[in-house]
């Protein structure tokens, strides 16, 4: 089962609640509502099925065993909770992470009870697979200039934008997403040099005419060494010889005159030139 968007409702008894009890998902009786009055559901038994199984499973995954380290918990969990991202089942209250838990989930009469959040306050980034800190509220010391003293004000912080922002590799926020592409283009810049540039820029001017060049991207057009009137020759000639094959010789009565043209083995020319070019200028590094 995919995630579903939930929004949070929250009225006079839910502003003293802590702020990490009104995440959707939280309190399973509230989704069951939410669903049933906002979800148009054809068969709401199989699709409960679906979606208790597969909170437990991210629920199961988020707790920590006994004596495991944070980062035993993540590297254990980090496989199976990236093959039920790739399966496209997605947690109503695991969105973005899979929150660090302790003790089991119970199912009792029909009601889904998720297990308690550890005091560590962690997580693993559904997106990047990071193992991050995920806080409510951070103190922060302001100045106070009636007192004249510092006094410690709580300051919301959302710590899953701060995230995103600074660290995740695959950021939701614009911030984050403007410093992906600034540390791509950076790497771009910074980048060594290819074999085949290399190759290249120890390549010396030889001299060459730029008409009598063939290194363009594209086939470019040669003089033709033959004039107007050794042309005409031939095609009399080769009329006389064809006069009994008759496509031969309309192909060779169609056949113009051109004082520039593209070469037929254009290719086949690049590739020599190019070869001797490489050996000549091996042939000077190694003297």
């Amino acid at each position: 089962m995919s995630g579903i968007n939930i929004s949070i409702i929250i009225d006079k008894k839910a502003k003293s609640q802590k702020l990490i009890n009104n995440r959707p998902g939280y309190d399973m009786k509230y989704v069951v509502s939410y669903i049933y009055n906002y979800c148009g559901i054809n068969d709401y038994q199989r699709y409960f099925d679906d979606l208790y199984e597969t909170e437990k499973r991210y629920d199961t995954l988020s707790v920590i065993r006994p004596h495991e380290t944070l980062k035993q918990w993540a590297i254990r969990v980090r496989v199976p909770l990236q093959e039920l991202v790739s399966e496209g089942k997605r947690s109503v209250y695991h969105v973005h992470a899979l929150f660090l838990g302790f003790g089991k989930g119970k199912f009792v009469d029909h009601d889904y009870y998720r297990p308690r959040i550890h005091k560590a306050n962690m997580a693993i980034c559904l997106d990047c697979m990071k193992l991050i800190r995920i806080d409510n509220v951070k103190p922060t010391k302001k100045f106070h200039n009636a007192r004249s003293r510092y006094v410690e004000i709580i300051k919301p912080e959302d710590l899953m934008q701060k995230h995103w922002n600074n660290e995740c590799d695959k950021p939701k926020t614009d911030f984050g997403r403007a410093r992906v592409i600034q540390r791509a283009f950076r790497n771009y810049k910074n980048r060594p040099e290819s074999l085949a540039t290399q190759a290249w820029n120890a390549m010396r001017n030889d001299g060459t005419l730029d008409n009598e060049k063939l290194l363009g991207l594209t086939p470019r057009k040669v003089k033709n060494s033959q004039t107007r009137e050794q042309f005409n020759q031939w095609r009399t000639k080769w009329i006389e010889l064809y006069k009994n094959n008759p496509m031969r010789r309309s192909y060779i009565v169609n056949r113009q005159y051109k004082e520039d043209y593209i070469p037929d083995d254009w290719i086949g020319r690049k590739k020599d030139q190019l070869r001797y070019r490489f050996q000549k200028r091996l042939l000077e590094i190694e003297v």
